[in-house]
């Protein structure tokens, strides 16, 4: 049995254009997150598109100006309301992987929404 959550409040996508990472494939990196709960990601750059990516998904260069994706990787977030339904898939660097009860539409959202 699944552990259903509700949301406390509303969230909105950020970015209407998510980047999307396979695995393989060489990205070149820009800054670190440096707000503390959101440690761990990092803004990243591939041929078609740019957006903040876990660290943990990437195997950076000694140069630590680009990186090997180790596993596929969607930015996309999701646009939930306070009251849905969700339940969690991934967490990671405070953010979680969910999927709506309602619609099965899965996305990243920020921990602090998760009730």
């Amino acid at each position: 049995m699944m552990k259903v959550f509700k949301i406390l409040e509303t969230y909105k996508t950020q970015y209407e254009n998510p980047v999307t990472l396979h695995t393989g494939e060489i990205v070149k990196l820009g800054e670190e997150e440096k707000e503390e709960k959101w440690k761990g990601w990092i803004w990243a750059e591939n041929e078609v598109n740019k957006g903040w990516v876990p660290l943990q998904i990437l195997e950076i260069s000694l140069n630590k100006k680009e990186a090997k994706v180790l596993e596929y990787y969607t930015a996309k977030e999701l646009n939930v309301d306070e009251d849905d339904e969700i339940v969690k898939i991934k967490s990671l660097n405070g953010w979680t992987w969910v999927r709506k009860i309602v619609n099965n539409a899965e996305g990243w959202i920020p921990d602090e929404i998760i009730g």
